[in-house]
């Protein structure tokens, strides 16, 4: 949420004007890091058993709270509560099933897209030739999920991110810049070919032995896809 107006969530003395519906609960220090304020909704929860999850700051971009059940019925899970970092970069809260992660995956948080809450997945901890980008929001406050990127660039090429789709990731891929600006990329069609590099055999997803580019040292991958769901028993 941008509010069109100075922010200055950082200053322990900076209180922002009145907003309607809302009432400001101010900023705290915990554990040595300070806690931006946030907004409160006067009304109560729409239901019962729900609690709420307060707003947080990116920067000077506000990001509203929302409700959550205060435990889920589908499945084995438990709430983790956002919290902000030395650098005030925020960690936001999640569901995080209680199962143990599959070998070699991590868990990418879900999120509050202002409608609906969306689940997150395991993905894997490293992948060969790829960094992933973390997810951010940008200064509208609109969400951008984490993606993988290729470490080398294709000169004249733009890199299209992949994404979760619920079931399994569906990769990105390389588009010109030229048709990346002038097409609607919403509906462009790679040309036949693209995943080529993708096949069992061409290097992931075939058991190679892989540079774990955090570390130096190296860790055996069996074929892992690049995201798994959520498996409720």
């Amino acid at each position: 949420m941008y509010f069109g107006f100075r922010t200055n969530p950082w200053d322990t003395y900076w209180v922002p004007p009145r907003r309607a519906g809302w009432t400001w609960v101010p900023g705290f220090w915990m554990n040595g890091y300070w806690n931006p304020g946030y907004w409160q909704p006067v009304s109560r929860a729409p239901r019962a058993n729900y609690v709420y999850v307060r707003g947080w700051w990116d920067d000077e971009v506000y990001i509203d709270g929302y409700y959550r059940p205060e435990a889920r019925t589908d499945g084995q899970w438990e709430w983790v509560e956002g919290y902000y970092l030395d650098d005030g970069t925020y960690v936001r809260g999640h569901w995080r099933p209680l199962q143990a992660a599959p070998q070699g995956y991590l868990w990418e948080p879900g999120l509050w897209d202002g409608e609906t809450y969306i689940d997150g997945f395991w993905r894997p901890e490293y992948r060969p030739g790829f960094t992933w980008v973390s997810s951010y929001y940008d200064t509208d406050g609109v969400f951008h999920a984490g993606y993988w990127m290729p470490y080398d660039d294709q000169v004249g090429f733009v890199w299209v991110p992949g994404w979760f789709d619920g079931n399994q990731w569906v990769e990105g891929y390389w588009v010109r810049h030229n048709e990346y600006v002038n097409e609607d990329v919403q509906d462009w069609q790679p040309q036949t070919g693209w995943d080529d590099g993708w096949e069992v055999g061409a290097g992931w997803g075939d058991g190679e032995v892989m540079n774990n580019h955090s570390s130096g040292e190296y860790v055996y991958e069996e074929d892992l896809p690049l995201a798994l769901p959520v498996v409720v028993p």
